[in-house]
């Protein structure tokens, strides 16, 4: 059976929806905010990883069939339920989705709740917030119905008319930029999406929403996945460079740090309480769609992880609970744990990336997988310890004396060659032989 164009359509807003969370909104006003003049290198950056990435995720799990843990796979299948699990736990329960909520309670909600205690705003919101996710998680043969035709259709209304206000009657103009490498800084800025790590995740639940369709062939499913992923991406793109264009424009009107209030500064500055009302039900319409994807995903995997033991409806349960303990901490505190575990999980998931799509250049060679993630696990367990050692107060600066001599490391890019030398290398040395992964 074939996919419609109007299916494949609907299936490529669900992808753009549930990648459309949070950090999306958040993160590019104020990196345009930052970088000022010099906004086209730092937006290049920024669309590396927060576009480029998530779209080459997409393609690398649709060609190794359909999420991480089956090319994790090609490594050792223990290191594929480690760095699986670890990516599922970090783009669910104990960081993205309790970010959702607390995300959607800072700009939705605390603007007209400012009679009420923060706390008890934060509390109710998050129980009406879950609940919702809950009601569309619990039908997941539903979800890309659900995601693609109703919620994602409204989340972009919206977020166009913010846009085209804001490019057609800019606030100010563009400041001198606070960044010292802007694309750099853009690359990293682009980490705190966590779309790349979502790519590789979200696989599972746009593979088996194809498949309930009744498309059976691999090849095909590949195909509209991949289709999928470039719907995704170009709409991703759009956003990006609207929004950090606005932030950009915004000059020195605005001179916090938070920001979610930058959000709400400039939608209320462009458009009034209506451009207040506006970005709060973007705002929880995108956050409302990446919990749906996050929760179901993690609802998919769990259960195969325990060979249905655990049932997809029990697992999602859990996970919403949980999260909703953890949104309860509000958005500052959870986004100063998220710098840490991203800086860990996200080299080693763009190697695994990269890997998928260079495998039939090398062969699929096993031994390519293995040394190659093999130096990239080795560096992030030592920037991690070296991290973990001055939160202790233990002095562990032999380790960062050593990582100082990798190029590209004090632009948070220590790894990239240590990568590519290995794997050059390991091709090389394993020309000669035939073992795939």
């Amino acid at each position: 059976m074939k996919l419609s164009s109007k299916d494949i359509l609907i299936t490529g807003f669900a992808l753009l929806a549930m990648f459309f969370g949070a950090g999306n909104l958040i993160f590019p006003p104020m990196l345009g905010l930052q970088s000022g003049d010099q906004l086209s290198w730092a937006l290049l950056g920024f669309i590396a990883t927060g576009v480029g990435l998530p779209f080459l995720g997409v393609t690398a799990v649709a060609k190794a069939g359909g999420d991480l843990e089956l090319l994790a796979n090609r490594v050792h299948p223990a290191f594929s339920k480690m760095i699986t699990t670890i990516s599922v736990l970090c783009i669910g329960p104990l960081l993205a989705i309790p970010r959702t909520a607390a995300t959607t309670y800072e700009v939705a909600i605390a603007p007209v709740t400012q009679s009420i205690h923060p706390q008890l705003a934060l509390l109710l919101t998050s129980v009406v917030f879950f609940i919702i996710v809950l009601f569309f998680v619990l039908r997941p043969a539903k979800i890309l119905d659900s995601v693609g035709k109703i919620l994602t259709p409204f989340m972009l209304v919206f977020l166009t008319l913010i846009i085209y206000v804001g490019v057609t009657h800019p606030l100010g103009t563009m400041a001198q930029s606070s960044y010292t490498n802007p694309f750099s800084q853009g690359f990293l800025e682009g980490y705190n999406t966590m779309d790349a790590i979502a790519s590789v995740i979200f696989g599972m639940i746009i593979v088996k929403g194809i498949k309930d369709k009744g498309v059976t062939d691999n090849n095909q499913i590949a195909r509209i996945t991949i289709i999928a992923g470039m719907i995704a991406a170009a709409g991703l793109g759009f956003i990006y460079i609207g929004l950090a264009y606005i932030g950009a424009t915004t000059g020195t009107l605005f001179t916090g740090t938070n920001h979610g209030q930058m959000l709400i500064f400039v939608s209320e500055s462009l458009l009034g309480v209506l451009g207040r009302t506006v970005i709060g039900v973007v705002m929880a319409l995108a956050c409302l769609t990446t919990a749906i994807g996050l929760v179901a995903s993690c609802g998919e995997y769990f259960s195969r992880l325990t060979h249905n033991r655990v049932s997809y409806n029990t697992v999602a349960i859990i996970t919403t609970l949980v999260s909703f303990i953890l949104a309860n901490m509000g958005l500052a505190n959870i986004l100063k744990i998220s710098v840490p575990l991203l800086e860990f999980v996200y080299p080693i998931i763009i190697v695994l990336i990269m890997l998928a799509l260079l495998h039939n250049f090398y062969k699929g060679k096993r031994a390519v997988y293995v040394w190659t993630t093999g130096i990239i696990v080795l560096f992030v367990i030592l920037d991690t310890l070296y991290d973990l050692g001055a939160s202790l107060g233990i002095n562990l600066a032999f380790i960062r004396d050593g990582l100082n001599l990798l190029p590209f490391y004090h632009l948070g890019l220590g790894w990239l060659v240590p990568a590519v030398l290995t794997l050059v290398l390991s091709v090389v040395f394993t020309a000669n032989k035939s073992v795939k992964a």
